[in-house]
């Protein structure tokens, strides 16, 4: 490769370099972790899927419970945030997309520190005031990432 041909591929390598992103960006998938305990709190949350490139978030959550079965359903959400935590892996923070005529949303925190924990709150809207509902215990989850790309 001549000189001219260095000079003109250098700023097209950095470009792609830039569009990279982080070291980790990718997809990663999170269902509840075997760690919870069977006499804990019933958790909705059945699988969490976290696309970084599209910052969105797509759970599945159990709608309605009876003894024999549960109605499962799908909820979107939007990557707010991700930031690097000490540990190397990204904290992400998102909020659950309100649908018409729902008044509330929640916000949820994922974060690892010896294991993935998931820590969620309720916010309710009151004459467009937001005042918060409920702040729910945190969840062991076991997350999985996708190769990059």
């Amino acid at each position: 490769m001549g000189t001219h041909a260095r000079t003109r591929a250098f700023p097209f390598l950095f470009l792609l370099f830039l569009a990279a992103g982080p070291v980790w960006a990718g997809k990663i998938t999170c269902v509840p972790g075997a760690s919870n305990a069977a006499g804990s709190p019933f958790n909705p949350i059945r699988r969490i899927s976290i696309d970084e490139h599209s910052r969105t978030v797509n759970i599945d959550v159990v709608r309605s419970r009876t003894k024999d079965t549960e109605t499962m359903g799908k909820m979107r959400a939007d990557l707010v945030n991700m930031e690097e935590s000490q540990s190397g892996e990204p904290i992400y923070v998102f909020n659950s997309i309100p649908t018409v005529g729902v008044e509330a949303t929640n916000l949820f925190r994922l974060v690892k520190t010896t294991e993935w924990h998931l820590m969620s709150a309720s916010v309710v809207y009151v004459s467009k005031v937001p005042a918060l509902r409920a702040v729910e215990q945190s969840v062991v989850f076991d997350c999985k990432r996708s190769d990059m790309g």
